[in-house]
Formats: C-alpha cells, structure tokens, sequence
C-alpha cells in the first residue's frame, strides 16, 4: 500500500473517532518525540500511555466500585469487564487531560483535585492486531452518582456494573459475585468473576479494591504500583 493511500485512511480514522495520534514512549516512559496513530502503536508493540479512573461510592447498600462493560465493537476485549473508565492520551495532552473520559463514557464530570493518585501501571499485553505496551496513569475517584443517572457512550461502554466493596475480596479468591449491571438506566443481576474482566497478571483488581475501601472510610490510600 503507498504512502498516500495510508495517510488517507488514517485522517479517515482519526476524524471517525476509530483511531488518534498518540505519543510513543520509551520502554522506561520517557517520551521519543515520536507521533504514531494508535493502531500503529498496537500492531508494532511501541510504549505509550493511557489514563485509568475507577470511581467508587457509597450508598444505602453500602460502599461499591463500579466497572464497565466495553462495548461489543470495541477492537480489543469486547463485552469484557474493565475500569469505568479509561482511554489513551492523545499526543501532546497531559495526564489530566485523561479526564474527558470521565465525561465522554459516563457523564461524569469531575475536579482533578477530586482524584486520588494511585501509581503507573506498566502492562505488556498480546492483543488480535499486535502487543499493546502502555503506561497506566491510575486514580480513583470517590463519587457516588447513582448508576441510573449516568448517560453512558454506547460506541465505548455497553453498561456499568454496581459491585458490593464487601463482596468483591471474594473475586480475588476466583468466586463469582452477584452485580447491578446498569443499562439505559435499568437495572438486572449478574454474575460476575476474574474470567470476566479484561486479563490481568499484576492483581490489579485487588489491588484497586483495597485502595477504594481505604478512601471510603476517609483514608488516604497509597500508591498501589
């Protein structure tokens, strides 16, 4: 395929919202000065960075976390379970910026004083189109919109899910829970376990529990990376 014929499907990309240009990192997270579509950075394995918010809250049921659903078209790990809500810097944003996603697939608009920052994550992940490496700029966000009131972004978020704090040690442990999965503002039980969520090797899930229950009972917690 020529150069132009590839320049042209990118901008076609990039309007569409299905690709974006993205800064590309060395393997220690120092920038290269290097710009790449996302989809290149996918398929050649190149390091780059994304920005990760969890939101958990309390009500009459006591202290929750929330997770998303990705949506059934999503290029990698569709209808899995996964933070509420994250997605990659573009290039020349800076971290905050990371917070129109938020906004963009639940509604949500928050003050980055409001976030809590709990590390980077470094994950190397095999994907269909190549290796995903990618630098995780971790918050959590402690908010308690109700599930009902969130207007989510079907091109990104199928539904949010409502796990019980109490009950989510046991996911760890490889159990399943009973959830509130949320769409369109309606709620159903499901059943929710490990095999569920987009893979992780580092524990990630546990450890943003132990961090959420920390905030919920007015501690500050630690960076967990």
């Amino acid at each position: 395929m020529g150069e132009g014929k590839r320049g042209a499907e990118g901008l076609a990309c990039y309007l569409t919202g299905v690709d974006e240009k993205i800064d590309v990192l060395d393997a220690t997270g120092v920038p290269t000065g290097e710009v790449v579509w996302k989809s290149e950075a996918h398929r050649l394995g190149l390091w780059h960075r994304c920005f990760h918010c969890w939101v958990a809250g309390y009500d009459t049921g006591g202290p929750y976390f929330l997770v998303q659903r990705r949506a059934p078209q999503k290029d990698t790990w569709p209808g899995y379970l996964d933070v509420t809500a994250a997605g990659h810097l573009q290039s020349g944003e800076e971290i905050m910026d990371g917070l129109r996603e938020l906004e963009e697939e639940l509604g949500i608009s928050a003050d980055p004083k409001s976030l809590i920052p709990l590390g980077t994550r470094r994950i190397e992940q095999n994907i269909s189109e190549g290796c995903d490496r990618e630098f995780h700029e971790v918050f959590l966000l402690p908010n308690s919109t109700p599930p009902r009131k969130l207007c989510l972004q079907e091109s990104e978020v199928e539904a949010v899910l409502r796990i019980s704090l109490d009950e989510a040690e046991r996911l760890g442990a490889g159990e399943t829970v009973a959830a509130e999965e949320w769409r369109h503002g309606q709620p159903s039980i499901v059943e929710a376990g490990l095999a569920d969520f987009v893979p992780n090797e580092d524990d990630y899930l546990a450890r943003v529990v132990g961090a959420a229950q920390q905030a919920l009972e007015g501690r500050r917690p630690d960076s967990i990376f």
